[in-house]
């Protein structure tokens, strides 16, 4: 007998009753939409590579850039050039020139001029966007080969280019030598002094920066003209001694900060500072002030710690940055073969660290964000990851390229965290691309990029793929995108309730509104390491469409009876769990401990029952004074176990007894009675043992015996008695004196 046999009818009646509410789902990615048609189809000889994405809030569209080889007049075989596209947002659909051409590097024509690893970003100010890039140019004194940063501005209405045709930005050493290079920009957009910033990892041959040294420099322009503002190519990185090319900084990306009018750029690489030594590469940040460029503190800030000091084994590296504006916090993250778990040498995943405004370190360090193929295999890994703060759901989107069942096998994967607690939420490592056949690794995805529509709550993801249709093959590869919109469900009152996990009949969750920003969730289950009983809970809040508890606590050392004594329980943190709600009867779970082997997991729980007068989505109506029986109790005399009480409506109650039997260890009890009067009758409670949590969780099984009666009478609004008798000698009969501890929102007692 299961626990949902016990509740059949509770079950019969909210299959009948509970109606979906038609809201957006959280976690739902659109499907895969193909964008680009470089060249001919089925043609492996043309491609779009490295695209790169901005979201337009006034046309309610977004830019697509990517790096090119096409087959079009002017442009010879092999020649990489930069394209854009604008999209929809709403539809996707294409507008405006299909695939318009960005950049126009050297004599048409020749192939040995080139356009590489564009970036753009959005002038709301000007409703314009500016496309940076780097790239070997003929102009002036350039020559084939000598890299530099160029930029393009584009009118957001029309994609007209506009402004000086592929002006340069950067000056790397002297013009006509190819031994100094710009290479890899980013940039970003600052409201309010109308100004861009342009990053990118160079060689200037300079006292700071020796050929063979490469740092990261930047560059203010103009918002209205893209003149540059400020110093010339002012250094922001300092790798190592000065004029030593054994240490650089690679791979720069940037955010803007609008509370403090700040930038704050970070970047990989190897410095000296102790206990650091060459050729360890951990990832580095630096704030500048937003309108001059100026540093802002006298060293760049080391965020990761992969492995230990002076190992050169471990490397973080590729990272990417957000900025959360409703915290004034940023979000780093880069892939990294840490130590975290156990992981080997060359087993990269991608790690997180949350800075304050002020760039200090905030939160757990280093915290774990992917697990691709599981801890100890080295076969599968987890690269260049992008991060964006998703603030109409407050949460962040992170997204990556790895393999996760093939090695070699690479496909775009993504992971949504609680804003507040960087709490996993969703599918682990959800899966967004389908690249070619799945289970063969002659097909790949690669180089993600996002971007946030902040007004309509959405964000937009755009990989490079080669795929398997009738219009692609083999190492071909296009550009595709997919989009993410919040969730429009609300926790409401009448999310109070049971809830269970189809697959794991035999646990489940209680849950209790408290306010409008408080809930209570009490687990059900069993023990991570033998077929006996388990219990945790925890206080959270609840933001948006889900509760996120951070401090889950389970506890231990209670005695079942008159020998209970509440200085014996025991109280230990268990970790962290967010219930997220797509409507009134389904949710996805996400569990994540640090006890034993309870582990991290993903759970989809459903409605099993609700509370009589609450309603959901919609407000209820209290009719019955029975009501007045549903939340949670305590006996003061024995803190540390209670009750949990739910009517149903039609004189019928469920009851959950949060207990210990006679050695300490948690016990729990369950059983659907009638209720008559202030009485609640439950002849047929019941205990249970036989399987265990997690992925060892067998619904087959579960056992669930009587345990015997339970009777609770209600003396007044808050206070009732317990009185039992058990089948089984150690839990014996008596009588308990209970307390109200919550009382559901919506509900009250006169």
């Amino acid at each position: 007998m299961y626990i949902k046999n016990i509740l059949v009818v509770t079950l019969f009646a909210f299959a009948f009753y509970w109606p979906t509410t038609g809201a957006a789902q959280s976690g739902v990615w659109s499907a895969p939409a193909r964008m680009t048609h470089m060249g001919p189809d089925l043609d492996s000889n043309f491609d779009a590579r490295e695209a790169e994405i901005a979201f337009n809030s006034q046309n309610n569209e977004y830019l697509l850039v990517w790096e090119g080889t096409d087959k079009r007049t002017g442009i010879a075989a092999g020649e990489a050039e930069i394209y854009a596209q604008r999209v929809n947002a709403d539809t996707g659909e294409l507008l405006g020139e299909t695939a318009f051409r960005v950049s126009f590097m050297g004599p048409a024509g020749m192939a040995v001029y080139d356009a590489r690893n564009p970036v753009v970003t959005y002038n709301p100010t000007r409703n314009e966007y500016l496309v940076v890039w780097y790239g070997d140019d003929n102009r002036g004194a350039l020559v084939e080969g000598e890299f530099e940063i160029f930029g393009q501005r584009i009118n957001a209405a029309t994609g007209a280019l506009t402004g000086a045709q592929n002006f340069r930005i950067s000056d790397m050493g002297p013009d006509g030598l190819r031994s100094y290079d710009a290479i890899d920009p980013a940039v970003k957009y600052n409201a309010r002094d109308d100004l861009y910033l342009v990053v990118w990892r160079g060689e200037d041959g300079t006292s700071s920066s020796p050929n063979g040294q490469f740092e990261i420099y930047g560059q203010l322009l103009d918002g209205s003209s893209g003149a540059e503002v400020g110093n010339n190519d002012f250094p922001i990185s300092s790798m190592g001694p000065l004029n030593d090319p054994n240490y650089d900084a690679f791979s720069p990306q940037l955010t803007y900060n609008a509370a403090s009018n700040e930038f704050l750029v970070v970047w990989y690489g190897d410095d000296n500072v102790a206990p650091l030594v060459n050729d360890e590469f951990e990832i580095f940040a630096q704030r500048l002030v937003a309108d001059t460029g100026s540093l802002v503190g006298a060293a760049p800030i080391r965020v990761s710690d992969s492995g230990n000091n002076g190992d050169i084994l471990r490397e973080a590296r590729h990272p990417d940055v957000t900025w959360n504006r409703d915290t004034n916090e940023y979000l780093v993250v880069w892939s990294a073969d840490d130590t975290n778990g156990g992981r080997l040498d060359n087993e990269f995943e991608i790690y997180g660290q949350l800075l304050t405004a002020s760039g200090a370190e905030t939160g757990e360090n280093d915290f774990l964000i992917s697990n691709m193929g599981g801890a100890v295999e080295k076969l599968f890994d987890a690269f260049q990851p992008a991060v964006e703060y998703h603030g109409a759901a407050h949460q962040y989107v992170v997204s990556w390229r790895g393999d996760n069942t093939v090695d070699g096998e690479y496909e775009i994967f993504s992971q949504r965290l609680d804003g507040p607690t960087r709490t996993p939420i969703g599918i682990p490592g959800q899966r967004l691309s389908h690249a070619g056949p799945d289970n063969s690794a002659l097909y790949d995805a690669r180089k993600v990029a996002m971007t946030e529509d902040a007004t309509s709550g959405r964000i937009f993801i755009a990989w490079e793929q080669e795929d398997e249709t009738a219009t692609q093959t083999a190492g071909e590869f296009e550009v595709f995108s997919s989009a993410l919109a919040a969730s429009t469900f609300q926790v409401v009152d009448g999310i109070s309730g049971s809830w269970f996990d189809r697959s794991h009949d035999g646990e489940g969750w209680v849950v209790e509104i408290i306010n409008a920003d408080k809930a209570i969730i009490y687990w059900f289950t069993y023990a991570d390491d033998a077929p006996d009983q388990a219990w945790v809970l925890g206080v959270g809040d609840i933001i948006d469409n889900r509760i996120v508890i951070s401090d889950v606590e389970i506890t231990s050392g209670g005695i079942f009876g008159p020998g209970f004594d509440p200085k014996t329980v025991q109280r230990d943190k268990w970790g962290s769990f967010v219930l997220e709600f797509e409507d009134c009867r389904t949710a996805g779970m996400n569990h994540n401990s640090t006890v034993g082997n309870y582990g991290a997991a993903s759970l989809k729980p459903v409605r099993l029952t609700s509370l009589s007068g609450l309603g959901c989505p919609g407000p209820g109506v209290v009719t019955d004074t029975n009501s007045a029986f549903s939340g949670s109790w305590y006996d003061p005399s024995h803190d540390g176990e209670g009750w949990v009480l739910g009517y149903l409506g039609d004189n019928r109650m469920v009851f959950y007894w949060f207990t210990y039997d006679d050695a300490g260890n948690q016990a729990w009890l369950i059983g659907v009675g009638t209720v008559n009067g202030n009485v609640a009758t439950f002849d047929d409670a019941r205990i249970s043992y036989g399987t265990r949590f997690g992925s060892n969780f067998d619904p087959a099984a579960v056992q669930l015996p009587r345990w015997g009666d339970v009777t609770f009478t209600q003396l007044n609004c808050r206070e009732i008695t317990v009185d039992y008798a058990s089948v089984d000698p150690v839990f014996g009969s008596g009588q308990l004196h209970a307390r109200r501890l919550v009382t559901p929102a919506g509900l009250a007692c006169n």
